[in-house]
């Protein structure tokens, strides 16, 4: 049983009251349940009823309300629960929470089908289930999901519509129907909920996903690649929604590792100048390491922790030590004030500083966040609700560089995206992918592999085809079998490519469009650590192609000038690529590159291979200089992605890094990387480099002109794709 509370202001101990506020907030619980829909220009906060009424609580509520207020937004605040079925057969409606009319019988939505089967219940018995269900669903796009998890619907109760029953002595949390009353928000701009049952429930009905955000606060760090007990309900709701609130960088950065990929913006729950107008502050001083140390679930545990720190500050305070606490940490930074811990003494510092300064808990950082929040989210509706949107399929294996840019395409209101990812290069998903290919209007094929030359042969005169070309696949077979006359456009990813394929495959100038791989930039910039100049980090070491010999030169030569310069590796190892490992020269370049990184003095204890991941953003943070080496490269999207976050570009000179990325960013000899290197370890002019790295990828990588560029295609407009990005094409291909 789903229950929607009475609207509340800030605290849940406090109902709608007689001052403008309350009333305002009784208003809106009588239009919810008259069933009017909440508009366009509105911010709902689902409330956990479960949360209790304490300091802290009431401060985040009051804070969501003022923040978006501000910004010309209405606010309001609906509790949402999900309560057991007996209960409320036992016991009854309450006042506070009436009881919702059931939901009628309608065949659920792709997305409330995919909630069903990869929600919180998955990690019972029916967890592996459920993880199939989202890498197929993933992998063939979204009327397999429906198939599939139909399918699986079928082995629990017949016309029960829910996952297969867990295990004997396992219990799962009961799927709830389609909410009405969560329905009528599908409207609102932005939705945030309190936990992440809420988040899932608003999106089951009917909500638009990238409008729905979740309040997520990690209890503790995580090491990268290692499992933590209370990440389960983050990873299931990650792939569903928008993304996460964060209460600072260094916890966005922890969701990123322990969720998957998934958006994070930072909003400082409770801010150190914003009076709350239910509490006032005044909540109870921590008291012991038991308070410190809250709950791994228990995030109005933290909410009333950080409002009690906040309130030792009041008027000017000074913070008192306490225990080290990862939640303290993230409110006043790493160095504290800290009490020393009981260990015995060895004549080591008592308080190890890092010299990162204390995160930023105030009224301008709260509405930093939320105007970035806001720029997050979908465009609004351009076209009228009753408008068809126009069907765009995107097909291939291995989507990597398509994902994230078929996941912001299918986020505006006027394009229908369904991405179906094959098997491997050459396998179709048997009966969906030709379903896909035939309702769509818009046909891309990401890669120029088996899936163009399949899409050019079934492509009707009525549909418009869109290929996709990396660097790769020019010296393979498949382009060539391509039929270019039924293909409308082609995008090449580096400047320089498309010289190569008008010379060696013949295709005329007219369809080629450049179009460089989409790059979330904002994401990514974030300050980094203190003395990050001094580290250098690679990217990807697989194939031996990428040159990590090259990398363990420029970090001897470094060191043996300043010994502070260390190497930072992010990549799949070499024997875990078995294309490359089955090469016995790709072996041996592995192998002693390792001896080197074990027993050359100048390299030994300087170079750290960190566990693959996908939370770059964090990763990024700190590396100050981003090394790309290779002998052969299309665009290299990790130095895309370094530039973006501030490192500055160590670029051997590959063929295309000049025209992608500008002259002066290259070295021309080891020489002179190390040169260069060693000039930025004065603090001004690593700065003064870095930001000018940021400016240089943002011009040259505009993702909001990638987004824009790529609807220009769906909707046939070649020549306005192509002026996008002109300026960094080669002339004879500007036009």
């Amino acid at each position: 049983m789903l229950g929607i509370d009475v609207v509340r202001p800030y605290a849940a101990c406090f109902v709608a009251d007689n001052t403008l506020l309350g009333a305002h907030q009784a208003h809106l619980a009588s239009e919810v349940r008259a069933g009017k829909p909440v508009g366009i220009g509105s911010v709902v906060l689902l409330r956990d009823p479960n949360w209790s009424p304490q300091p802290g609580v009431c401060c985040w509520r009051a804070s969501v309300h003022a923040v978006f207020t501000d910004l010309g937004l209405r606010v309001h605040e609906i509790g949402w629960s999900r309560r057991a079925e007996g209960a409320a057969a036992e016991s009854g409606p309450s006042a506070a929470s009436p009881e919702v009319p059931a939901a009628p019988s309608t065949t659920p939505s792709a997305t409330g089908v995919a909630v069903r089967f990869v929600g919180r219940a998955a990690r019972a018995g029916a967890y592996a289930a459920g993880r199939r269900v989202r890498a197929v669903a993933g992998r063939v796009g979204r009327e397999f999901e429906v198939q599939v998890a139909r399918r699986m619907a079928g082995a629990g109760s017949p016309g029960s519509g829910r996952p297969p029953a867990a295990g004997a002595g396992q219990t799962r949390t009961p799927t709830p129907p389609v909410d009405p009353a969560l329905a009528e928000l599908a409207d609102a701009r932005l939705v945030l909920a309190e936990s992440p049952d809420a988040a899932m429930a608003a999106v089951h009905s009917g909500v638009p996903p990238a409008t729905v955000w979740l309040l997520a606060v990690p209890p503790e760090r995580a090491a990268p690649g290692e499992p933590v007990t209370w990440a389960g309900p983050l990873r299931d709701a990650a792939p569903l929604i928008g993304g996460f609130l964060a209460d600072s960088i260094d916890a966005a950065g922890i969701l990123e590792r322990v969720a998957g990929p998934v958006r994070t913006v930072v909003f400082p729950p409770l801010a150190t100048d914003r009076a709350c107008p239910t509490c006032g502050g005044g909540a109870e001083e921590p008291a012991g390491e038991e308070v410190l140390d809250v709950e791994p679930t228990d995030v109005p545990g933290h909410l009333r922790l950080w409002r009690g720190l906040l309130d030792q500050t009041a008027g000017g305070g000074e913070p008192r030590p306490t225990p080290y606490s990862y939640a303290v940490a993230r409110l006043r930074g790493p160095d504290g004030p800290w009490t020393a811990p009981r260990l015995d003494p060895w004549g080591g510092e008592e308080q190890p500083v890092t010299g990162e300064a204390a995160p930023d808990w105030t009224a301008a950082a709260q509405r930093t966040g939320a105007h970035h929040l806001l720029d997050t989210l979908p465009p609004l509706a351009a076209v009228p609700a009753d408008t068809p949107r126009l069907r765009v399929r995107v097909f291939g294996h291995d989507l990597k560089f398509m994902r994230e840019l078929a996941d912001v395409l299918g986020e505006r209101p006027d394009l229908d995206v369904a991405v179906d990812e094959w098997r491997s290069a050459g396998a179709k998903n048997d009966g969906i992918t030709e379903n896909l290919a035939r309702s769509g209007q818009t046909l891309v094929a990401e890669w120029a592999r088996p899936n163009a030359i399949w899409l050019s042969e079934v492509k009707r005169p009525d549909q418009r085809l869109v290929v996709r070309l990396h660097r790769f696949e020019i010296d393979s077979d498949y382009p060539r079998r391509i039929k270019i006359d039924a293909v409308d456009a082609v995008v090449y990813i580096a400047p320089h490519m498309g010289r190569r394929i008008h010379e060696e495959l013949g295709w005329p100038r007219e369809k080629l469009v450049y179009i460089p791989n989409y790059t979330d930039l904002s994401r990514l910039d974030r300050p980094k650590y203190p003395d990050a100049r001094f580290t250098l980090g690679m990217v990807g070491i697989v194939p031996s192609l990428k040159r990590f010999d090259l990398a363990l030169d420029l970090l001897a030569a470094l060191r043996r000038e300043d010994p502070r310069y260390t190497l930072l590796v992010r990549s799949q190892a070499s024997w875990a690529h078995k294309p490359s490992w089955q090469r016995s020269e790709e072996r041996r370049h592995t192998q002693r590159a390792l001896e080197r990184v074990e027993k050359d003095p100048l390299l030994r204890g300087a170079v750290v291979f960190d566990a693959f991941g996908r939370d770059m953003a964090a990763w990024f943070r700190k590396v100050g200089h981003i090394l790309s080496l290779s002998d052969v490269e299309g665009s290299h999207a990790a130095l895309c992605e370094g530039m973006g976050s501030g490192a500055v570009p160590v670029i051997r000179g590959w063929e295309g890094a000049a025209e992608a990325y500008g002259q002066d960013a290259l070295c021309g000899s080891l020489g002179d990387a190390v040169a260069r290197v060693l000039e930025n370890a004065d603090p001004a002019t690593w700065e003064r480099r870095s930001e000018q790295a940021k400016r240089e990828v943002t011009a040259r990588f505009a993702p909001a002109q990638v987004v824009e560029a790529w609807v220009d295609l769906s909707y046939g407009h070649i020549d306005e794709a192509r002026q996008r990005f002109a300026e960094y094409a080669e002339p004879a291909f500007r036009r």
